[in-house]
């Protein structure tokens, strides 16, 4: 494995970046573990989330090969002997940017620049984002979690609810309590249903397939 592995195009090096460069990373998910509840679009439901990876000798038993670079081939194999599940680069979700000092820094398709000064602002496509973390779903990249598992995230979320509930509140944290409320309930409409939930609480329909005649 070469020092710096690479699927994607790079970016122009007028927009070298102020900051200081990093590694690689491959994008870990566990099934028991890495899940998020959102409302995405005209639904709730819980997505996959990830821990990192990076290409970093002496990190999370990454080695350094003789002739230079690394190789995490068996940090990575560890880390699926631990129950995670490591997301090839070929997936698409990694781009680096060029930095000033040289070398790059690497962070998701999703993250775009912007220098201010000597100042880097990061802004996320939310949206994208999710839409990718249901494509990975739906094309069986990651399975749908198993409802079992996520009575603990209910459970959080019960707690989180409860530690303000009945309180004084100024209408910012009555804002938030009424989300977290809302949150609480699509969670349990979740499970109920075995899926995703629309705005109203209930099943979306299923989309009609068009069959050629």
């Amino acid at each position: 494995m070469t020092n710096q592995p690479w699927t994607g195009g790079d970016v122009s090096k007028t927009s070298a970046l102020p900051i200081k460069p990093n590694s690689p990373f491959w994008y870990m998910h566990h099934p028991n573990t890495c899940w998020e509840f959102i409302q995405h679009r005209d639904k709730w439901m819980f997505v996959p989330t990830f821990r990192r990876l990076f290409e970093l000798a002496g990190v999370n038993g990454v080695r350094m090969v003789p002739r230079g670079g690394t190789d995490s081939q068996m940090a990575r194999v560890r880390m699926m002997d631990n129950g995670f599940e490591v997301l090839e680069w070929d997936l698409g979700y990694q781009t680096r940017h060029m930095t000033r000092s040289g070398g790059y820094y690497y962070t998701s398709i999703w993250d775009s620049p912007k220098v201010i000064g000597n100042r880097v602002v990061w802004k996320v496509d939310t949206l994208a984002y999710n839409d990718w973390r249901v494509e990975l779903m739906e094309e069986g990249v990651i399975d749908f979690p198993d409802l079992d598992i996520l009575s603990f995230f209910v459970d959080m979320q019960q707690k989180r609810v409860e530690r303000n509930e009945g309180k004084n509140m100024t209408p910012r944290i009555q804002k938030q309590y009424d989300k977290d409320l809302e949150r609480l309930d699509m969670m349990k409409k979740y499970i109920e249903l075995g899926g995703p939930v629309t705005k109203e609480g209930t099943k979306p329909k299923a989309k009609k397939v068009k069959r050629d005649v």
